[in-house]
């Protein structure tokens, strides 16, 4: 049975300040072995494990990385990010900017134009899904009128409003 040990580069104080000022829960669980490590003087991986809901092997992988890299190899990588995009976040505000000026001049009237436009920029057929996220990305939202019948009467409605009942009685059939 492998015991853990590890390489003074941190004071316990300091240490203590590194798991208080932890973003994440991947770089806390990180600190708090080191922690328990050092301060709480636990020295075997299979009591630390299940105490930070990790596998034996990664509290001896972190250990390892901390004795030979320091406090660098705990900070954690960021996840997420836009890795596969068509075009830049500059190209896709410059691009969103055209389209409102062509659509304040009413040149635009339908998702149809917006495709054809980012089509255009592209250089390839896209999705739908990737015009909504577009869209979605740069705060535009889909607002469109209130819909009414194209012959309706103005003049019916507000004759109903005014001599409409302001309180709904039921009607008793006696």
């Amino acid at each position: 049975m492998r015991t853990l040990k590890l390489v003074f580069h941190l004071s316990d104080n300091d240490l203590k300040k590194q798991l208080s000022i932890a973003t994440g829960k991947p770089e806390f669980n990180r600190w708090q072995i080191l922690y328990l490590v050092q301060v709480g003087k636990i020295t075997s991986a299979a009591t630390i494990a299940p105490l930070v809901n990790l596998s034996t092997q990664s509290v001896y992988k972190i250990v390892e990385g901390y004795n030979k890299s320091g406090i660098s190899s705990v900070n954690c990588k960021p996840r997420g990010g836009r890795h596969r995009f068509l075009l830049s976040t500059e190209q896709e505000t410059h691009l969103l900017q055209s389209i409102e000026q062509k659509a304040a001049k009413g040149l635009i009237k339908t998702a149809e134009d917006i495709r054809s436009l980012v089509e255009s920029k592209v250089g390839k057929k896209v999705s739908d899904d990737y015009l909504w996220d577009l869209l979605k990305r740069n705060g535009w939202k889909k607002k469109m009128p209130r819909p009414y019948h194209p012959k309706r009467d103005v003049a019916s409605q507000q004759e109903f409003k005014k001599n409409s009942p302001s309180v709904w009685l039921p009607f008793n059939g006696q």
